[in-house]
């Protein structure tokens, strides 16, 4: 009798321990070999017929190797899904490949490439800031000038807050286009910033960039699934951006995140679900961020994964609804609903951030995980973790999260501060 697995996609040593330790013999992992490089040993690592390693940047070989570790374990696929951005359009090829449900190839370039994205959504009426493809810093110069108003530069593919520049006049469009280069020039993550193609044209993320409109209101994020009935929204959490942090780094996430009365959450699922179909989604898990401004909910970003960082966490003690174990039951084709939306407890979710660059020689969180308002304190760094600081790095200086029930609704923000100010971090150079 064959073994029915799920295949998660490219996903990171800290999503495998806790999916294999809560749903056991549910998942198979196809993992890029770097991600068991030096790897923390308090992950917990599948046997050798839970997982596939291989270079994932190289998706003809990688469906190849599964093939063949499919037949010598006597596994059959069920179903597949991915949490990570850079793994959608290799999840997608092997979905084709093996006739499994997710994203297309083309929907999945669509909502990855933020520029092809917005001009979609802007060509069916759908409101996102106004946006420009730019090849040279007098690109961007020229777009800022007519927008009369700041605007940002940002890669075409990243993902987070990473290489994400408020541009007020000529000198920061230089500055940004030229630092957006030089990192893009040298960053490791193939797979993130791979060609993209437009028709025929070929375009290179590592050179050619977005400039958007700047757009000020509240920031939110929403996670959503659809399928041919429609669509459902399983969360929406508002965010608190991070003091002394580059532009658009979260500090926090609100869940449930409150929506501002001109907002209708009726009316938000069906701009939603319109814009998911005119990037020609059909079936899948969905991310999308968005800022309420005047009385809109104005499309950031909308990417065929659930939202990730300390959100799963977030939504599992807000409600007992598991993130991770929905996404493998969507996979599977079951029917499993969401919970309504009186049953989320408020709740939040803290990033614990460095704010300088060195080698952490010590993290004290005991204070933290002393207060009755923290219900869950997890490090996913210690000490000997060398944090790099933006614009070099933008990953090392995440130390991890606190999820904790805010005392007062009407002061999280410093709540959030209050709880950063209990937590001990000496740092070295080095």
């Amino acid at each position: 009798m064959r073994d029915k697995r799920v295949l998660v996609v490219g996903t990171t040593a800290d999503y495998i321990d806790e999916i294999c330790r809560r749903f056991p013999g549910r998942a198979l992992f196809l993992t890029d070999a770097t991600e068991r490089s030096g790897i923390d040993r308090r992950y917990l690592r599948p046997d050798q017929a839970t997982e596939v390693l291989c270079d994932l940047s190289r998706p003809d070989r990688a469906v190849i190797t599964l093939k063949n570790h499919l037949k010598r374990w006597r596994i059959k696929l069920r179903g597949i899904t991915c949490f990570d951005c850079e793994s959608l359009a290799l999840a997608a090829y092997i979905a084709l490949t093996f006739s499994l449900s997710f994203a297309s190839p083309e929907a999945v370039a669509a909502s990855r490439n933020k520029y092809f994205s917005k001009r979609l959504w802007r060509n069916a009426g759908l409101p996102c800031p106004e946006v420009q493809l730019v090849h040279s810093p007098s690109d961007a110069i020229r777009f800022l000038r007519a927008l009369k108003h700041p605007a940002v530069l940002k890669p075409l593919t990243g993902s987070g807050s990473e290489l994400v520049f408020l541009c007020r006049d000529d000198g920061d469009c230089l500055h940004a286009f030229h630092t957006l280069l030089l990192k893009l020039g040298t960053h490791p993550n193939h797979r993130m910033y791979e060609h993209q193609f437009h028709g025929v044209e070929r375009i290179d993320p590592r050179r050619a960039f977005l400039i958007e409109e700047m757009v000020e209101g509240e920031e939110f994020s929403c996670d959503f699934a659809l399928d041919n009935k429609g669509l459902k929204v399983i969360r929406i959490a508002k965010k608190i951006s991070a003091r002394n942090q580059t532009l658009g780094t979260v500090m926090a996430y609100i869940l449930p995140g409150e929506l501002p009365p001109s907002i209708d959450p009726a009316d938000l699922s069906l701009q939603a679900e319109q814009a998911a179909r005119v990037l020609g989604l059909s079936r899948t898990i969905c991310m999308l961020d968005f800022i309420v401004a005047q009385d809109r909910a104005v499309m950031l970003e909308m990417t065929p994964r659930p939202g990730g960082d300390c959100l799963p966490s977030l939504e599992r003690l807000s409600s007992g609804f598991d993130m991770l174990g929905y996404a493998l039951d969507f996979a599977e084709e079951r029917e499993v609903d969401p919970p309504p939306p009186g049953s989320w407890q408020r709740m939040v979710g803290l990033h614990l951030l460095a704010t300088q660059p060195g080698i952490v020689r010590m993290i004290d969180v005991q204070n933290l995980r002393g207060d009755p308002r923290v219900l869950e304190c997890r490090l996913t760094s210690g000490p000997g973790h060398r944090v790099i600081m933006p614009p070099e790095d933008y990953g090392s200086r995440k130390l991890g999260h606190a999820i904790f029930k805010p005392s007062s609704l009407e002061n999280i923000e410093e709540e959030c501060l209050e709880l950063l100010g209990k937590v001990i971090i000496e740092m070295e150079s080095g």
